[in-house]
């Protein structure tokens, strides 16, 4: 007859060994989650944003944005803390498309550091999409900025266009939110 003692050692090695596979089986079916959606952001493949080869002219309405980011915060005089960048383009009309013409993200000194459209794109109603700087690229300085241009093709309701920062580490964290400005 088995001792009571050992039954229960192996009732709880059972109960770790399920649990235990059934936590890794959750973490690689959101991993694999996590590596599409990796995907379809270094493709821009996404069924409500797609590349359009349609000429933006002057019967468009045309809008242009301007958003300031910050890649560091001085803390003090020679000390900072650097910021990860979350740009979210979001087409608040119900009905109409929005065309992103460009989404350019330049430094301190006024110089382009990345152009993240080659070609104009199309994004569905209601529809988001964002664009993020690493923690670890500080090349936007503490005066970055993002322009980006839209157009549709009668007159909509403005995109909500917002950038949060962020730096989580260890126990403190520092999250904020810019909006947009519409220059043009």
């Amino acid at each position: 007859m088995i001792n009571l003692n050992k039954l229960l050692k192996i009732l709880c090695f059972l109960a770790f060994i399920i649990l235990f596979y059934g936590c890794d089986n959750d973490f690689r079916e959101q991993n694999e989650e996590y590596q599409k959606e990796i995907l379809k952001r270094k493709t821009n493949s996404f069924e409500y944003f797609k590349s359009t080869d349609e000429k933006i002219d002057n019967t468009f309405d045309r809008k242009k944005f301007y958003v300031p980011v910050y890649s560091h915060l001085y803390i003090s005089e020679n000390n900072y803390t650097r910021l990860s960048i979350s740009l979210s383009i979001r087409n608040s009309d119900q009905i109409k498309d929005l065309f992103i013409e460009s989404v350019d993200y330049y430094n301190t000194q006024g110089e382009l550091v990345k152009k993240y459209l080659s070609q104009p794109h199309i994004l569905k109603p209601m529809a988001s999409i964002d664009y993020f700087v690493s923690l670890e690229d500080m090349s936007g300085g503490h005066g970055a900025k993002f322009l980006v241009n839209v157009a549709s093709k009668d007159k909509t309701t403005l995109p909500i266009i917002q950038a949060v920062m962020l730096n989580k580490s260890g126990s403190s964290n520092l999250c904020f939110l810019s909006e947009a400005h519409l220059i043009k």
